[in-house]
């Protein structure tokens, strides 16, 4: 089993680290596939790929159940389902891994009927944002499967971002190390 996890890890915060001690306990024979999205991914603030990288290769340095993935560096944003279908050519039994906070927007994501369709959705509920039935309610009409998993801790990239200093416990060491050596996040930083 290889399960993607993809975002922007901008920075990846504790929130990203205990989801992947979460997956692999509840999963102990899989591998957890993490896949910042890239460059071109249009977000504000986001720093470029190569640091992005870096900092997971950092934070996961010790799992050796996880492999960040550099599938994204270089080509155009195509979506989700554009990802998993190349991963697939190279992993099998991929399941892709969602915050229920996104699952009420799906319909916004490119091919996101095919995306339901094609892989299973291993849920992670933060602070019970939304029930399965209620999440199964909303997609009655689609083929999917959703796998929820509970998962309380709630830590903002964006927040982080705002002032590193101050929210620098909730970044692994190496992480916040390597912020400060790259003057990262400076233009974000207030007082």
């Amino acid at each position: 089993m290889h399960i993607v996890f993809g975002g922007s890890f901008n920075p990846p915060t504790y929130a990203h680290y205990t989801i992947v001690q979460t997956l692999l306990q509840k999963y102990p024979e899989a591998t957890v596939l993490i896949l910042p999205v890239g460059d071109d991914y249009q977000k504000p603030a986001l720093v470029p790929f190569s640091h992005r990288f870096k900092m997971l290769s950092l934070m996961f340095k010790n799992f050796e159940q996880v492999k960040i993935i550099e599938h994204e560096k270089k080509r155009a944003y195509q979506g989700t389902l554009a990802s998993l279908k190349e991963l697939n050519q190279h992993y099998d039994h991929l399941h892709f891994v969602i915050g229920s906070d996104h699952l009420n927007q799906l319909d916004t994501w490119i091919n996101y009927q095919e995306l339901l369709a094609s892989y299973p959705f291993i849920v992670m509920n933060r602070n019970h944002y939304m029930t399965i039935e209620d999440a199964e309610k909303l997609y009655q009409d689609l083929p999917h499967r959703f796998i929820f998993v509970d998962f309380s801790q709630d830590i903002s990239s964006s927040e982080i971002r705002s002032n590193i200093e101050k929210y620098k416990d909730m970044i692994h060491f190496d992480v916040y190390q390597y912020i400060l050596e790259n003057n990262l996040y400076k233009e974000n930083t207030h007082g």
